[in-house]
This record gives C-alpha cells, structure tokens and sequence, in this order.
C-alpha cells in the first residue's frame, strides 16, 4: 500500500542530488500530468498552488516539499489504476487498487454509450495515512477478457453516482454535441465544495477528455444579484445539464441559507461546462412582491422595536438615542398594531405564519 513517507524520502534524493527545489516540483508535475486522467483539473491545482508559493515566502520550503510528495503520491496512484485489468466478475467483491487501505466496494452499475459500449463503474471506500477516511470511482470498459480503467476520481467524494449526458436538455435544446459522462463528487465537511469531474466520451478507441466543470462557478458569482452567493457545491441534474442551489445571504450562517434559489441551464462549449440561462428566486424579493406592506411593514417595527427594547442606557446620549428609536417606530402600539392586522388578515395561514415567526423570534 502506498505511504507519504516514501514519497518524501524521494523528494529528500531529488533534492539532494542537486536539482533545486522548484525543479523538483516541475520534474513531479509533469510526472503527474501524463498519468492523470483529468490534466485540465492537475493543470489548475497546481497554478493555485503557484500561486500560493508566490504569496507565504517565509513557508516556500514546506510549499515545495509538500507539493512534490503530493504529486508523487498522485502519479503512483494514477498509475496503479491505470495497470488494473479486473474482471467483470470480482468487480462488485474487489477494489481496484486506488491505494486506500481496508477498502470495500460500495456498488458497481453500468453505463451504456450510445454507440453500443457498455461501460462498468465501481464506487469504493476505504482510509490511508494520507487521505484519511476516502473514496474514489472507477469507470472501466471492455478489453478483451478483462476490464481496462478509462477514467476514476480520487475522493473524498460523497454520493457517487456516475451519469451521463447525451445533448439535449429537458427543454428540448441541444446543450451539447456528443456524450458526456459526469462523475459528481463534493468536499468534506460542511463546506460540500463541487469536487466532481466531467468527460467527454470519444468512442472505445480513444481515452475520454476531461471537459472544464469548475469555471462556470465563477462565471455565476458574477451573475448573481448582489448579496447572494453559492457557498456550497450545487446539486445536478445531468442528464438535462440542469444545476441547481439554494442562495446565501451575506448574513447567513453556513448552515442555514435564505437567500432564496438558482436554477442554471449548462452547456458545453468546447472543453468546458459555460452557463446558459440563470434563473434566481430571490426570497427577499418574492416576499415583498407576495406579502402586503402593511405587514413587511410591521414586521420591520417589531424587529427593531425588539432590538431597542434590549439596549441599556448606559449614559445620556445613549438613553437619547433610545426613546428617539422608541418613539419613531411607534413601539409604544406595536402590539396593538399586530392586533389590527391580525384582524384584517383572519384566514390568510401565510401572514399568520409572518406574525408567529417573528413572535418566536422575540422570545429567543
């Protein structure tokens, strides 16, 4: 089973041997970049990387020995699942070797391509003293009386369940020329970033080409309205390329977002997934557009009536500042004001619900 420590020991030889630090780092890269099924994704890990070495010059060292031992470790892995001829037979029993130890197959399934190929995936997890608790997927294809690895995605990935696309979306539009095969995968912890892979399926003969299915993140961030944001890896729908999630408000805690949804239409331009049309439902907006004023209205008053009604007059400009407040937002018949309109709206379960949320809220 692999272990880092080897790595860095080659990384100690190479240094010692004469090449500077950085041509280590360069030597291990290109090493990494012939053998990964997925360069586009290696070519971007390591500009963030360089980036990275550019900024902490006080920590470069630590940068450069790290980052080779990484890409070392990447290499060999990439390579043993490259070597991997299973049967079709052990597959769902026996792990294709990804270097996770204690490793157990999770499910296999298939894929049928539209020109007849029928491809095999193996979903697996397992821990090592590099990666921890980990997973990786595996999609194979017929060679001979075996099965040869085409394409794989080393985790930790979350729900795996690999799916494909072939150029139309639900609305009839064609999103993209060819069959795409997406392998989702998403960061650990509540972060949940995008991890996921796509490729482009060029026929039995020829290796898949890793399609870009990050950037278009970016390229949403941008079109967004101001005040919501994306924080957390969107879900898919990929057989219509159809992404979609809630919206975050600046205030909001990771947990918890109420800035309301996105729905974006992708397509594949390309080498990349590049947006088509972005759909939000602003929940700001759609309860202003739904609720009377009279009640946003009310709601505001009795939020900031709570707020004042919690700060202590600590001097006389503050005391000041107070019953100015309490006075202008006519806290004195807030109550008798949700009264009012308690009355006007009887039978109207959507302001009602308004009334006692906010009701709840001031109890806290």
């Amino acid at each position: 089973m692999l272990r880092l420590a080897a790595t860095v020991l080659l990384v100690v030889g190479l240094i010692a041997s004469g090449a500077n630090a950085q041509d280590a780092v360069e030597q291990a890269y290109r090493r990494a970049l012939e053998v990964t099924p997925t360069p586009a994704s290696l070519q971007r890990e390591q500009a963030d990387w360089q980036e990275q070495w550019t900024e902490y010059t006080d920590e470069r060292a630590d940068l450069e020995r790290y980052r080779v031992a990484e890409l070392e470790l990447a290499a060999l892995r990439h390579t043993t699942v490259r070597s991997a001829r299973p049967s079709l037979s052990t597959l769902p029993v026996t792990c294709v070797d990804t270097g996770l130890s204690g490793c157990v197959v999770n499910g296999t399934g298939t894929l049928v391509m539209p020109e007849g190929t029928t491809l095999h995936f193996q979903t697996q997890s397992g821990s090592s003293e590099e990666f921890g608790v980990s997973e990786a997927v595996v999609i194979l294809q017929p060679d001979g009386e075996a099965l040869r690895p085409v394409m794989w995605l080393f985790g930790p990935l979350g729900v795996l369940d690999p799916a494909i696309h072939t150029g139309y979306g639900e609305d009839g539009e064609m999103r993209a020329q060819g069959t795409y095969v997406a392998l989702p995968g998403y960061g650990q912890g509540t972060g949940r970033h995008w991890m996921g892979v796509v490729f482009r399926w060029n026929g039995a003969g020829t290796a898949p080409t890793e399609v870009d299915a990050q950037s278009w993140l970016t390229d949403l961030a941008e079109r967004l309205p101001p005040g919501l944001s994306v924080w957390k890896g969107p879900g898919f729908q990929w057989d219509a390329l159809i992404a979609h999630s809630p919206l975050w408000q600046d205030t909001d805690g990771n947990c918890c977002p109420t800035g309301g949804e996105v729905v974006v239409d992708l397509k594949v331009e390309g080498d990349r997934l590049v947006l088509g049309t972005v759909s939000v439902t602003d929940a700001v907006l759609t309860v202003a557009q739904s609720v009377d004023p009279a009640v946003l209205e009310w709601l505001a008053r009795q939020q900031q009536c709570q707020y004042w009604a919690g700060e202590e007059p600590y001097d006389a400009e503050r005391a000041s500042q107070i019953e100015e407040a309490v006075s202008r937002l006519r806290c004195a018949t807030v109550e008798g004001d949700e009264a009012t309109l308690r009355t006007r709206f009887v039978g109207n379960e959507t302001v009602l619900a308004l009334f006692d949320r906010a009701r709840g809220q001031a109890r806290q």
